[in-house]
């Protein structure tokens, strides 16, 4: 069994959370025996094997393409001069809309989403209607789509009028490491200011774009803590398309700061020792930031819409993501009740095994593994 492994999406080392899906997918699978199985992962040259931290026991070959960014480039090499470094596979796999229309082979790719049809402020007209096409057609190409919760799936059906049979769940999940991180971490903000963490903070991890509500976010954050400011709301994340208005917001608040793109164990330390993780999303496949929360159980305020309750569960608030003083009423409740919602933080983490996700992933893939 041969098994292409799409990469080349991932223009730069600093990977968004479908990327991580798809890493966590192979950490896990290295706890496997898988028998009979080459992997065949093509990347970007600038990205390092190292960062893609594939386990050493897998059976990996890697092929390097030129550094070709994104977008309409990436797409444009797809289909056209990617087909003289691929190989021959029996099944390509790609961890999001990004495929060789024309590969023989037998084809998967996770679908994260579909918010580029209900999200016109996050996509241009331009990049909407790509995506509307390109997905598709990977659709009807693809033997197999996978998706990480079931508010996706039933998007995936109700814009696509996709047969629920050729659709499977693999959550997204959590792997507990927390005794691995890091003390006393130096954080800093986008323009070189020292954060004092000892201040009790908030914190929100994700992409800066309009899909995630940061304006309404911060306004309920400072209605909230208008009165005393006991509270800063730290920010982190790369900054999307159409996020510069987003910033000039952020940079007008009280008590809020932009903290950029952080490496890997400053976001780890980040989640242990916050008050809360925030992520009050108008569109989310998923979203990973509160189970990363979760570990270090810290609770979540978040959209009581999209995938974000199936998430969260009893181990935070829900509030209406367009109300500004329904989200500073969230703030308090998270305030006067942590505790409590901490308590279900461990249940909701076992709610979405990696040993379910990781072997619906593998057997999707027709790979033969053993426990």
């Amino acid at each position: 069994m041969v098994i292409g492994i799409n990469f080349i999406p991932l223009s730069k080392e600093q990977g968004t959370g479908a990327f991580r899906y798809i890493q966590l997918m192979f950490k896990q699978m290295g706890n496997y025996h898988i028998q009979d199985c080459k992997f065949i992962v093509y990347k970007q040259k600038n990205i390092s094997e190292r960062y893609l931290a594939i386990p050493k026991n897998l059976n990996v070959e890697y092929v390097n393409v030129p550094n070709i960014g994104t977008g309409l480039k990436r797409f444009l090499f797809e289909q056209s001069l990617f087909y003289f470094y691929l190989k021959s596979h029996d099944v390509f796999y790609s961890y999001c809309t990004s495929m060789p229309l024309f590969l023989k082979s037998r084809k998967i790719f996770t679908l994260h989403d579909v918010y580029f049809y209900s999200e016109k402020a996050r996509y241009g007209f331009l990049q909407r209607n790509y995506l509307k096409v390109i997905t598709k057609l990977c659709i009807s190409i693809c033997d197999k789509i996978l998706t990480v919760s079931n508010f996706s799936k039933n998007e995936i059906i109700k814009y696509y009028n996709v047969n629920p049979s050729k659709i499977s769940i693999t959550y997204n999940f959590i792997i507990k490491d927390k005794d691995n991180v890091v003390d006393n971490v130096e954080i800093i903000d986008v323009d070189g200011k020292h954060i004092d963490t000892n201040i009790p903070y908030f914190l929100f991890v994700g992409n800066i774009h309009p899909g995630k509500n940061i304006v309404r976010m911060v306004k309920g954050f400072e209605r909230f803590n208008d009165r005393d400011k006991r509270y800063n709301l730290l920010i982190c994340g790369k900054l999307a398309n159409s996020g510069d208005s987003i910033l000039n917001v952020i940079s007008d608040a009280s008590n809020v700061y932009y903290l950029g793109y952080q490496s890997r164990s400053n976001v780890e330390w980040l989640f242990k020792n916050c008050k809360a993780v925030v992520l009050i999303s108008l569109c989310e496949g998923f979203g990973i930031p509160p189970l990363e929360g979760f570990v270090y159980n810290k609770p979540a305020l978040v959209s009581n819409a999209t995938s974000l309750p199936e998430v969260v569960g009893d181990a935070g608030v829900c509030v209406n993501p367009l109300e500004i003083s329904d989200i500073a009423m969230g703030f308090q409740k998270i305030e006067e009740n942590s505790d409590i919602f901490s308590s279900y933080c461990s249940k909701q983490i076992d709610k979405f095994s990696a040993t379910d996700s990781v072997e619906k992933f593998m057997q999707a893939l027709n790979i033969n593994f053993k426990g």
